[in-house]
């Protein structure tokens, strides 16, 4: 079987923002952007969602959705209600379908991600770990060919390692999560609690780069904290490489200083670090890909 000709319509949901596209030969050819509902509710959510998706189309031939938080058996949990408010278990598929017509495939947007990057892997890398760091930190892990969701979708969410035992509570409920210290949520809220300024995540690299020194700091613990995570993902899963995305992973003195910093650990836990081929729409193309993949097994 052939799959299909007509348009697919994908959507991703983060904590800050929600992209919907139209997605035809593996390209983005319409896109739209929308600030996410942080209501709580998620009607409030797919509301937003489906009254995006009317303006590619009245009703998508099919539709993928990658979301930050937990998806499993169509329902949607935040593993951190401070990055995505949303109620437990929040039947997306269900909602979704009900107001687009059409029920959608809904993964994790890390797993997305991940799926589309092992795609571009080449030579003898067959173990990949996508890792976001934008409102939240997330991963997803592709295992010799293989997407890796788990019976719980909980899979690749190592943004809740945690990495400091005395650190700030997570919305998870455990202390010193890395996505307390370097998400750029946990970097905005570092830097302005240490100046005493409000800040911005933007706000805290352009004043590294000015030279601030407490801002400097609040970065250098950042990829501190991440370079661990990583490690301790490699010495879990033997991983081949690391791509990373997300509005702070694909800023290039963020990255670079990672490199750097990981090059600092021992031999063993050194692997490396790229930015996302698919940039800030790994996750859209992720989602459109596992379509395809479904379609093409049906």
């Amino acid at each position: 079987m052939t799959a299909t000709t007509e348009p697919t319509v994908v959507v991703d949901i983060g904590g800050t923002k929600i992209a919907v596209a139209r997605v035809e030969n593996g390209a983005i050819s319409e896109r739209h952007q929308i600030a996410t509902p942080r209501t709580g509710h998620g009607s409030d959510l797919t509301d937003a969602v489906a009254a995006t998706v009317r303006k590619i189309t009245a009703q998508p031939a099919r539709l993928g959705v990658a979301t930050t938080g937990i998806v499993a058996d169509g329902c949607l949990t935040a593993l951190n209600p401070g990055t995505l408010p949303v109620e437990n278990n929040y039947p997306i598929v269900a909602a979704l379908r009900r107001r687009v017509g059409v029920a959608p495939l809904a993964v994790n947007d890390a797993q997305a991600a991940a799926f589309h990057e092992s795609r571009s892997m080449s030579g003898t890398a067959k173990r990949l770990a996508f890792i976001t760091v934008s409102t939240g930190i997330g991963a997803g892990i592709v295992l010799d060919g293989q997407l890796q969701t788990g019976h719980h979708g909980l899979a690749g969410h190592a943004g809740h390692i945690t990495v400091d035992w005395s650190g700030p509570l997570c919305g998870c409920g455990r202390r010193g999560c890395v996505e307390m210290i370097a998400s750029g949520t946990a970097i905005a809220k570092r830097a302005s609690d240490v100046t005493g300024r409000d800040m911005s995540a933007p706000a805290v690299f352009a004043a590294a780069y000015q030279g601030d020194e407490q801002c400097g700091k609040v970065i250098e613990d950042a990829v501190s904290a991440l370079a661990a995570m990583i490690a301790d993902l490699v010495a879990s899963l033997d991983l081949d490489v690391i791509r990373l995305g997300g509005g702070v992973g694909l800023v290039p003195t963020f990255l670079n200083r990672l490199r750097d910093t990981m090059e600092r650990l021992p031999p063993v836990y050194r692997r490396p670090i790229e930015p996302a081929r698919g940039g800030a729409e790994a996750s859209l193309l992720g989602v459109a890909a596992l379509l395809d993949e479904k379609f093409l097994q049906s």
